[in-house]
């Protein structure tokens, strides 16, 4: 069998996490600025302060790391329902 040069790469637990994370900020912030149309600096505030509790640099920083599936939930009009059956951890209903 041969030995390949390449390290294998296991993610680690915290790592999926965050990416997990990362990906419900980016579904939130798609149901706020695209189904509620609020404005973005309002989103930030309401998802820093009262969804993930965590600084607007790291909602920021979930959303651009995000970019691709936010642009995806764009483009393809996610409805709330489809969000609810994705995340049913989170309320999809205000």
């Amino acid at each position: 069998m041969p030995v390949s040069s390449q390290p294998r790469r296991v993610v680690s637990p915290c790592r999926e996490r965050l990416r997990k994370r990362n990906r419900v900020v980016a579904a939130r912030y798609y149901y706020w600025t695209e189904l509620h149309r609020r404005r973005e600096d309002d989103v930030l505030r309401l998802l820093c302060d009262n969804e993930f509790f965590v600084e607007e640099r790291t909602i920021v920083n979930a959303i651009a790391g995000q970019n691709d599936y936010l642009t995806e939930l764009i483009r393809s009009r996610i409805s709330c329902r489809q969000l609810r059956r994705l995340y049913p951890g989170f309320d999809w209903s205000r």
